[in-house]
């Protein structure tokens, strides 16, 4: 069954750098279980003991938290080659941080996170890499919070955004900027919904700042750029 996703695998952060034939020999090695659930489906409850990490093959998810009302808000959503649970699995808790629901029919693999970090019983040449890119998952989910947290610093949308793009003027040394992440991604890292940030892009193209085309981001006026940062 695994070697139907074998391109999806190959394409996962988890298993970067490595070939399709070891990515197989991995997934054998390990204590791994492929679950299929349907539109609506709950597929780990927020508080429950948490034994394996998923890892989405097909179909996507959407990740939320329970409100102080008691309704649940969406904080993220995880498609084809994405990982979730793998921050809390290495916890002493070992619990699941939040409840996980099939947004569509999917098909996810479960990975037992101690045959991630413990040695390999049939000393698989890969298990190290496969060991290296968790942890890089890992540091990359740290440094993602460390930015979430800078930026729910700044007060206003558009400083926000304007702050976001002059931080990638500087890494890229170009006008035209390519924004690394989805507007979904981008939305969370500002914690806003997806709409707002929408809005806010237009006003700020309407208002001469920037321009925009997909992911591309021309900065067309750098002193309204700097206005709009100073404001927070």
């Amino acid at each position: 069954m695994i070697r139907e996703y074998i391109n999806i695998l190959k394409e996962s952060a988890l298993f970067r750098s490595i070939t399709r034939d070891n990515i197989e020999q991995l997934v054998v090695c390990m204590n791994t279980s492929v679950i299929d659930y349907k539109n609506g489906d709950i597929v780990s409850v927020e508080g429950t003991r948490l034994d394996g990490i998923g890892l989405v093959l097909n179909g996507i998810l959407s990740i939320g938290k329970s409100s102080v009302t008691g309704s649940r808000i969406v904080i993220g959503t995880v498609s084809a080659g994405e990982l979730f649970g793998e921050t809390a699995a290495f916890t002493n808790e070992r619990e699941w941080p939040a409840t996980v629901e099939a947004s569509t029919d999917c098909t996810v693999m479960f990975i037992e996170p101690g045959s991630i970090t413990g040695s390999c019983s049939a000393a698989c040449e890969w298990h190290r890499t496969l060991q290296e890119n968790m942890l890089g998952i890992l540091a990359s989910k740290a440094i993602a919070l460390t930015q979430r947290i800078r930026y729910m610093a700044i007060k206003g949308l558009k400083a926000k955004i304007c702050t976001y793009l002059y931080n990638l003027h500087l890494e890229q040394n170009t006008d035209f900027v390519k924004v690394p992440m989805k507007k979904v991604e981008l939305a969370q890292l500002f914690n806003v919904e997806r709409p707002s940030l929408s809005r806010a892009m237009i006003n700020l193209r309407d208002d001469g700042v920037i321009d925009f085309d997909g992911r591309t981001v021309k900065i067309c006026d750098y002193n309204k750029l700097a206005e709009a940062i100073e404001s927070q």
